[in-house]
């Protein structure tokens, strides 16, 4: 399985849990909790600054390699390495100074 590339990472890409939780509420206004999904998952929203060309198009190599299928994804605030697919393509913004900020989203799988 491939490995996601190591990157510049801004803070804040903290997984999000997927949980399937729902609430419903009974006519009298009585709260009632459902889950969908036996087990949590998560949700990562990278936010990659000051990315070279280099890495831009190691990125990008990536994505177009990789949209289809797990890879992994180390994720420094949860110390473990997650199996994940996209969710969306990265979405790229440059920067006058030559540098690129890329934002990648992806869920384990």
């Amino acid at each position: 399985m491939a490995t996601y590339p190591t990157l510049p990472t801004r803070p804040g890409g903290d997984p999000k849990p997927i949980n399937g939780i729902e609430i419903d509420r009974a006519e009298d206004g009585t709260a009632r909790g459902r889950s969908y999904h036996s087990s949590e998952k998560s949700r990562f929203v990278l936010d990659h600054p000051w990315l070279t060309f280099a890495q831009k198009d190691a990125l990008a190599t990536f994505y177009a390699t990789n949209k289809l299928i797990p890879f992994d994804y180390y994720s420094i605030t949860s110390a473990a390495t997650h199996s994940c697919l996209f969710s969306a393509p990265p979405a790229y913004e440059y920067h006058a100074s030559g540098y690129w900020t890329a934002k990648v989203e992806m869920e384990e799988v």
